[in-house]
């Protein structure tokens, strides 16, 4: 993937012009020495034992699919596919209003979410100069009178279900992504935050509030032990 480059509106008028390239890392202008990494990186040990849960789940897949041992790895890049053209098609009806009538996914987010705000922007790259990270936020909307900013999942509903719903880690994502807007002086200051987890059999969309302090706490943690661990690297 080659480098982006995206102009963030300030409250003061002026600009902060951010990059990010296919290694997940970002920057900001005269910085590219100092990439900093995602928000997804720093957080990616929060929910457990994934390594575990991981081949538990591919084991499943092999036994659903006749032993293949390669059906894991096909049913994943299908997953994360189908991820990434529900978070351009809901982009595209952020930007312009175009409805994408093929994607089920994409309707379930329209008649559960979409219809029911009023959009300000999505896919907004972030940057933090102070604690060095970079994300992108996935959209903002008018709340009322606040600004929100939300995180599109999409998710198996038996999983979703069995495991309790939303995970921490997610939570931690979106309070990253806010408290960068705020130090970047964004002209979009969350001060509420919701993630919306579509479920991929098209059974529902689940939108859950997000404790965005708490969130942030977890995410200098998560931080903090990400850093303690690339220093014995």
């Amino acid at each position: 993937m080659a480098t982006e480059m995206q102009s963030h509106p300030r409250s003061d008028g002026s600009s902060l012009q951010i990059y990010r390239n296919g290694n997940h890392k970002y920057w900001v202008d005269g910085g590219e020495k100092n990439k900093a990494p995602s928000v997804t990186t720093l957080i990616s040990h929060i929910d457990g034992d994934g390594f575990g849960a991981g081949m538990g789940w591919a084991m499943k897949m092999a036994r659903q699919n006749d032993g293949d041992l390669t059906a894991a790895q096909r049913i994943g890049q299908a997953s994360r596919d189908e991820g990434t053209h529900l978070h351009n098609a809901i982009h595209y009806y952020i930007a312009t209003g175009g409805i994408d009538e093929e994607s089920d996914l994409f309707i379930s987010w329209l008649q559960a979410v979409g219809d029911e705000n009023t959009w300000l922007a999505s896919e907004q790259f972030v940057y933090s100069s102070h604690y060095l990270y970079g994300g992108t936020a996935d959209a903002l909307s008018l709340h009322a009178t606040d600004t929100a900013i939300w995180d599109w999942k999409t998710k198996n509903a038996e999983s979703y279900d069995k495991y309790g719903g939303g995970s921490m880690k997610d939570q931690a994502q979106l309070a990253a992504y806010a408290m960068a807007l705020r130090e970047m002086d964004s002209v979009y200051v969350p001060e509420r935050g919701f993630i919306a987890y579509i479920m991929r059999d098209q059974s529902g969309v689940d939108v859950v509030p997000v404790d965005l302090n708490k969130g942030w706490k977890l995410f200098l943690a998560s931080r903090s032990l990400y850093n303690l661990v690339r220093e014995g690297v």
